[in-house]
């Protein structure tokens, strides 16, 4: 019986949340255009809710099925010493490609606006939340993906190879993100692979915990409130000068 949790969880993780993000975003973004300043902060709170709701669920299926911690990689790396390797290599990575997008032009920032720009926060709170929803991401989607999925996969298809459970929980993450289009599809499916050979790496989710969050954080390295402000006014003059258009929620409150 307490497995049919397990297979609901799967079946909502891949049936459902790929499509339920997508209608939230839209839903977002028609908010943005409507005027609804306050939209996106509600948005980001509403997702701090859900994020750690299934936290708990994840926890409490845990604790119900007897499932040591190790098996959902909440434990300690095997090495620290690897780990901390790992670790600067990947924000030092990081940092670089918060640097690179902050000498690039504004034509390439547009470009990721159109991928996921009803989500770039625009001022202090929303910019607060969006940290808060960053950290709930790095935690909650790996522990779905990484810890829970993997586990799952492997638990219930003990004749998939690892690579093959690596593919198949990556291609799934990647569809997640179904929201952004193919470009997001593809780029999310290939970081939940190495995020996935951290784990692997380390046998815990620490690691790819925190690589994951700061991913998300770089955001407001990015695009700060006075890229921002570039941008709304490049895309304010757009017909004029036949700069590509942005993402709508670029003009909204």
């Amino acid at each position: 019986m307490i497995f049919t949790i397990a297979h609901l969880l799967v079946a909502y993780t891949i049936l459902v949340m790929p499509w339920i993000g997508r209608y939230k975003y839209r839903k977002l973004q028609r908010n943005l255009a409507a005027g609804h300043i306050d939209a996106r902060a509600r948005f980001y709170r509403l997702t701090v809710v859900q994020q750690w709701s299934l936290v708990l669920l994840i926890v409490l299926f845990a604790r119900a099925a007897s499932l040591p911690w190790r098996a959902l990689g909440l434990v300690a790396p095997v090495s620290w010493p690897v780990t901390r390797d790992l670790l600067i290599m990947f924000t030092i990575a990081i940092m670089t490609s918060v640097i690179l997008f902050r000498l690039t032009g504004d034509r390439f920032l547009r470009r990721l606006l159109k991928m996921a720009g009803a989500l770039i926060p625009e001022n202090a709170v929303e910019r607060f939340w969006f940290a808060a929803v960053s950290l709930g991401a790095g935690v909650t989607e790996e522990l779905l993906f990484r810890g829970f999925l993997f586990w799952y996969l492997g638990f219930f298809f003990p004749q998939l190879s690892l690579v093959q459970l690596i593919v198949v929980s990556s291609l799934l993450f990647g569809f997640c993100h179904v929201y952004q289009g193919w470009v997001g599809i593809i780029g999310t499916g290939v970081l939940g692979a190495i995020l996935m050979w951290m784990y692997l790496s380390t046998e815990s989710l620490l690691l790819p915990m925190t690589v994951h969050a700061l991913i998300d954080l770089r955001i407001l390295a990015i695009f700060t409130p006075g890229r921002m402000r570039s941008l709304q006014c490049a895309s304010a003059q757009a017909p004029e000068q036949g700069i590509e258009k942005a993402d709508p929620s670029l003009r909204s409150g």
